[in-house]
């Protein structure tokens, strides 16, 4: 499915707008949780539930890959609690919570977790929104753009943002930054 025309530029926006609302440059890594804290989300560990369920837990992390299961954003009675499998390793987990938390600032309205049947529900166009969005807090145009300029190790990069390689990689991809580094060097 394709983004609406404008998205990406928006996205941005929020990125530099969430940055300015937690006091952050344009540059600075975010931490999701803070942000969670600021939108009034409250953010629980998979492993909370494990005394009490502990066979959910246990089938819940047994799921890995793409079908597996990463975060959940639970709407009651107005309030927002993102459940986060804090079985997966931290750059995941930032990057999960991200996604989460751009299902919020996008204002999506909640879907009930399954259908009759027991099949996950979800809407397309919001998830796409949300895949972008996600890493874009993460690692707003600016930074990747910085991060291309000064040509630091894509390791070094990610650690500095939290992120995953794949996820660093894939912001410096999609922003543009290496082309423009590369375009600025031959000036």
């Amino acid at each position: 499915m394709a983004l609406r025309r404008g998205f990406k530029t928006d996205a941005e926006w929020f990125a530099q707008d969430v940055r300015q609302e937690l006091n952050l440059a344009k540059t600075d890594p975010l931490c999701p949780w803070s942000l969670a804290q600021k939108m009034d989300h409250k953010v629980v560990d998979l492993s909370a539930f494990e005394e009490e369920h502990p066979l959910e837990v246990a089938r819940l992390r047994r799921c890995t890959g793409a079908n597996g299961f990463s975060a959940v954003t639970i709407h009651k009675s107005g309030a927002r609690l993102v459940i986060l499998n804090d079985g997966h390793e931290k750059p995941r987990q930032t990057a999960d919570l991200a996604h989460e938390l751009a299902h919020g600032l996008l204002h999506h309205i909640p879907l009930p977790l399954e259908d009759s049947s027991g099949v996950r529900t979800f809407n397309a166009r919001d998830e796409e929104e949300a895949h972008w969005l996600g890493p874009t807090l993460l690692v707003p145009q600016p930074a990747a753009v910085i991060i291309a300029r000064q040509r630091m190790p894509l390791g070094v990069a990610a650690t500095r943002y939290g992120v995953s390689e794949q996820l660093m990689r894939m912001r410096l991809n999609m922003t543009g930054a290496l082309k423009r580094a590369k375009a600025a060097a031959w000036r």
